[in-house]
C-alpha cells in the first residue's frame, strides 16, 4: 500500500453533520484487514443522526499481539428517510494527512467531504 499515492489521504475518525430535511442513518465501511488466517475482516458501524445535528464516529483500532491497526474508513454511506441513498468513497476530497477529525455534511443532494471539524468550529 505504500506506493499507492492516496496512501497518506486517511480517515480515522469523522464528524456527520446533518444538513438535509431529514433524519439520516449513517453507514461506515472501514479498509478490510488481513487476519491471521488470511481472511478479510471488513468493520462496519452505524451511527444515526437527527435533522440539523452532528454525531461523531471515533477512531477503532484492531489490536494484534505485537502491534495495533488503526482502521481506516473507506466509504460513507447515507440513508434518508425516504429510503434514498447516497454514497462517498475514499480517497475524500480535501484529505491530505491521516486525519482524526474530518467533517463529512449531508444534504439532500449529497455527501460532502468539508474539512477537519475542529478547523471548521473556529470559523
Amino acid at each position: 500500500m505504500a506506493s499507492d499515492r492516496n496512501y497518506n489521504r486517511k480517515v480515522y475518525a469523522c464528524a456527520i453533520q446533518n444538513d438535509s430535511d431529514g433524519d439520516i442513518k449513517v453507514n461506515f465501511t472501514y479498509v478490510g484487514i488481513p487476519t491471521r488466517q488470511g481472511d478479510i475482516k471488513q468493520t462496519h458501524a452505524e451511527l444515526d443522526v437527527e435533522k440539523g445535528k452532528r454525531k461523531y464516529v471515533l477512531q477503532k483500532i484492531q489490536t494484534r499481539p505485537t502491534h495495533n491497526i488503526i482502521e481506516v474508513i473507506e466509504q460513507v454511506e447515507v440513508v434518508r428517510a425516504n429510503g434514498s441513498k447516497m454514497e462517498i468513497k475514499a480517497p475524500f476530497e480535501g484529505v491530505k494527512t491521516p486525519v482524526n477529525d474530518w467533517l463529512f455534511t449531508v444534504t439532500n443532494t449529497e455527501i460532502k467531504s468539508v474539512g477537519v471539524w475542529s478547523e471548521e468550529k473556529k470559523k
